[in-house]
């Protein structure tokens, strides 16, 4: 890399960030999605000796570089206990080196003398090298860190989109048929002086109808909100208190003042319903006076929490729980939480876990657009 002493950018490296971000969002494939990373870093850096590498079938697989960096300069791939890139992935942390030759996971028969290896989520490593020593800023790598928290959110989003489309391809289609056979004897019964609760089970239906219909918009319109307008925070919580089956939980809503976000409606509602859902259903037969679980939903001041009195998530697991498929009820599909995270995620937010005042678990929604009053 020959990045001339005293040359300056000529544009905020940030400010270059956000237009990547862009880009990044609306690629079409994980290939686009590294290459427009490592040239991002080629332009915005000016690194001329970078690559991506991604976990994949249990290796570390390059998967883009500079144009600087020749195919045969590197192995294609690398074991996850293996160099400065499988400590990377394996702790989860950023390294910046100002001489590799005291690195112990360092090769060396490179030429390289300093070095940058950075995680890209918990999906593979980017690394930057430099002939020089101590080439590399803190501010270099803080603009990298931003670059592959872009890059991680981009690949994640590809993987959802492609996952949910085909979930709810086959959900539609196996749900619609005894969906239409249902109403087909719903109409029959309307005509029966005896039958009762037709309205309920037509409410159903239409419920049934229009979440098939939500998760069909929510898979092919991707994972970034692109056109929020202000949401009622308790509205939107009240709307989604009614759709989920609570037994005899209760809910407090503990706004002093209206509170507003920058949302998706329908999507926020969703995180709702999947959060009130998995109070519900996890903390019911556990809330301490055995008569069912309190579930509060209540500002933060860039966000806004939900939490119950249940028996609350082990620390060991609350990772765990965001993934899909995870489950601890055998009659549990595993996608409630994991749903929670994608829609989080698509509104630029942050989902954690904690513990709530009485033992219970606390979802909290941080880096939100609140608007008070």
């Amino acid at each position: 890399m020959d990045r001339t002493e005293g040359d300056g950018r000529s544009r905020d490296p940030i400010q270059v960030l956000h237009e990547v971000a862009f880009d990044l969002q609306t690629a079409d494939t994980g290939a686009e999605v590294c290459q427009g990373t490592v040239e991002a870093a080629e332009t915005i850096l000016e690194f001329d000796t970078c690559m991506i590498t991604l976990a994949e079938g249990g290796k570390l697989r390059v998967r883009a570089r500079s144009t600087e960096l020749p195919a045969d300069g590197v192995a294609e791939t690398r074991e996850f206990d293996e160099g400065i890139a499988g400590r990377t992935y394996r702790t989860g942390e950023s390294y910046r080196f100002d001489d590799l030759s005291s690195v112990d996971e360092a090769d060396p028969s490179a030429a390289y003398r300093s070095g940058l290896s950075v995680p890209v989520g918990d999906r593979g490593v980017f690394q930057a090298a430099s002939e020089r020593p101590e080439f590399f800023s803190a501010d270099d790598l803080e603009v990298v860190e931003l670059l592959t928290t872009h890059t991680a959110n981009a690949l994640e989003r590809l993987e959802y989109e492609r996952e949910l489309e085909q979930f709810t391809s086959i959900v539609s289609h196996d749900l619609r048929n005894p969906l239409n056979v249902a109403r087909g004897y719903l109409e029959l019964l309307r005509d029966e002086p005896e039958a009762g609760h037709v309205a309920e089970i037509d409410r159903s239906l239409e419920r049934m109808e229009t979440l098939i219909e939500e998760l069909l918009t929510l898979a092919h319109g991707g994972a970034i909100v692109e056109s929020p307008e202000p949401v009622s925070v308790p509205a939107a919580a009240e709307a989604a208190w009614e759709t989920v089956e609570t037994a005899d939980a209760s809910l407090t809503r503990a706004f002093a003042e209206p509170v507003t976000v920058e949302a998706d409606r329908i999507r926020l509602i969703q995180l709702l319903e999947n959060l009130f859902r998995n109070s519900v259903e996890h903390g019911v037969d556990d809330a301490a006076d055995g008569t069912g679980v309190e579930v509060t939903v209540g500002p933060l001041p860039a966000g806004f929490y939900v939490e119950d009195d249940g028996a609350g998530i082990d620390p060991d697991a609350r990772s765990a729980v965001f993934e899909k498929g995870y489950t601890s009820q055998d009659a549990g599909t595993g996608l409630g939480l994991h749903i929670v995270r994608r829609i989080a995620h698509a509104h630029g937010w942050t989902v954690s876990i904690t513990t709530s005042a009485s033992g219970g678990a606390r979802f909290e929604l941080t880096d939100v657009d609140v608007q008070s009053g």
